[in-house]
């Protein structure tokens, strides 16, 4: 009796159930080994090549899946990358991370939008590494969100321009590339510091005596970020709903000089009168471990 032949899509499914799952063990040659009760099924089902066995031909492709994962989630976290090195970055967060994160989207640099969440989820003594900083005292969340702030605009939707001298009964909207940020430290040049290629002794994060405001934004393929006052905070966070310029009165009157935020708006296309689809362009980062440690004082 002959046996049925599995069909493309059942066949599909296997292969990509099978270099999809976490690489166990590797080889030598850091090929990964499947366990042995598998081993037979990849005989039946692929077949050796002149040089390799059939089992080794799938460790190859689940061994380039999984590269090309990290590889991935490097790009994306490169202050994370660099406060960690390679090494310990792959060991203590990528691999880990993934194996609990498996991609379920085509666009494959979403596979770290849940990354922040996971590191928050982490005890303090979850990870060790050979920095010299203490892992507790590193804003590893917070970085992360940060640089997916980075990556959010690289991506970002730019929706057309409006005319400011015709937008009296308009609804305004602010445009995807402008993100805003709460922050209680100095988070940016923290992460401009981790990524100088000739790195100084890295200082320990500060808290500020209170929050300050930023904007972040995308102009002529560039990446620019500045201190904002409150004010012009409340007003951007306003735009990114959409609102009319009657329904600013009052706050626009607690701006010390109008026209100028208006032209600063006008002068880099920050403004225009499509709503957008981007969500998270608001983002409240206050650092994690400073807040327990006073928290345990206080106790």
């Amino acid at each position: 009796m002959h046996e049925i032949s599995p069909s493309l899509e059942e066949m599909q499914q296997w292969f990509a159930h099978l270099i999809t799952s976490p690489i166990m063990q590797s080889d030598a040659d850091r090929i990964p080994l499947f366990p042995s009760d598998v081993v037979p099924e990849i005989r039946k089902k692929i077949a050796p090549s002149p040089t390799l066995r059939s089992e080794e031909r799938m460790g190859i492709y689940q061994q380039q899946y999984w590269w090309r994962l990290i590889s991935v989630m490097q790009e994306l976290f490169p202050s994370l990358v660099a406060l960690l090195d390679y090494e310990e970055f792959n060991s203590l967060i990528a691999e880990p991370y993934l194996a609990s994160h498996i991609p379920q989207d085509w666009f494959i640099s979403k596979i770290g939008d849940d990354l922040p969440k996971w590191l928050e989820r982490l005890k303090p003594n979850a990870l060790t590494v050979s920095n010299t900083m203490a892992i507790k005292t590193l804003p590893l969340r917070e970085l992360a969100l940060l640089d997916l702030a980075y990556e959010q605009l690289l991506f970002a939707d730019i929706l057309p321009n409006i005319d400011l001298a015709k937008c009296e009964k308009e609804t305004l909207y602010l445009q995807p590339f402008v993100l805003l940020f709460e922050l209680d430290v100095d988070l940016f040049c923290f992460r401009q510091e981790i990524l100088r290629e000739k790195k100084q002794p890295l200082q320990p994060l500060k808290k500020w005596r209170k929050k300050r405001y930023l904007v972040l934004y995308r102009l002529h393929e560039e990446n620019f970020y500045e201190e904002i006052q409150p004010v012009f905070f409340e007003l951007l966070s306003r735009l990114q709903k959409g609102a009319k310029l009657n329904e600013m009165i009052p706050l626009l009157e607690r701006c010390e000089d109008v026209t100028s935020l208006f032209q600063k708006m006008g002068s880099r296309g920050w403004l225009t009168h499509c709503p957008s689809k981007a969500s998270n362009r608001s983002m409240r980062i206050l650092v994690q471990t400073q807040k327990r440690v006073k928290k345990r004082r206080e106790n």
